[in-house]
C-alpha cells in the first residue's frame, strides 16, 4: 500500500472516530414517561441524576408535583399525568411565552421551553443546545416558551 493511500485511510479513520466521539448519529429514544425521559438523556451522553422529587417551588406548577432530573449540570422538570385529559387541561394553563402557568407567574432564570409527548410535560429553563436538541428529538418541538412550534 502506498504511503499516500495509507495516509488518506488514516485521516478517514481519525475523522470517523472524532465524529463518533462527538455524538454524531446518536439514537435518542422517544420520551413519553419519566423513565423514558431519563433513558433519552442518558442516550445523549449526559450524566443523569434523578428522577428526584421537585423542589418546593417547582412542585406547585401543575396539579401534580412531578420530578426533576439533573443532566450534565442542567435541570429539567417532568410531569407525568395519569390521563390525556388531565395533561391537556394542564398544558392549556401554560402561556405561549412560558412565563406563566395559570395564574402563576414564574421567575425563570433563562427562559423556559416546554415539551410534551404522551402524558408527559417537560420544562427546561436553559439554553444549552445539547439539552434542547435532545428534548426535541425525544419529545418533539416545544409547545411554549423558547421556540414554540
Amino acid at each position: 500500500m502506498s504511503t499516500r493511500r495509507l495516509f488518506a485511510l488514516s485521516i478517514a479513520l481519525l475523522f470517523s472516530l472524532i465524529v463518533a466521539a462527538c455524538g454524531g448519529g446518536k439514537d435518542i429514544p422517544q420520551a413519553n414517561s419519566v423513565e423514558s425521559l431519563g433513558d433519552a438523556l442518558k442516550a445523549a451522553g449526559m450524566r443523569v441524576n434523578g428522577p428526584n422529587a421537585n423542589d418546593l417551588l417547582s412542585a406547585n406548577y401543575f396539579s401534580i408535583p412531578g420530578v426533576q432530573f439533573t443532566a450534565s449540570g442542567e435541570t429539567v422538570f417532568a410531569y407525568e399525568f395519569d390521563t390525556p385529559d388531565e395533561m391537556t387541561t394542564q398544558r392549556g394553563l401554560v402561556s405561549p411565552d412560558g412565563w406563566g402557568i395559570g395564574p402563576k407567574y414564574i421567575q425563570w432564570i433563562t427562559g423556559p421551553t416546554y415539551y410534551q409527548n404522551g402524558n408527559l410535560i417537560v420544562i427546561y429553563d436553559g439554553d444549552k443546545s445539547l439539552m434542547m436538541e435532545t428534548l426535541a428529538a425525544a419529545m418533539g418541538e416545544p409547545f411554549a416558551g423558547g421556540s414554540p412550534a
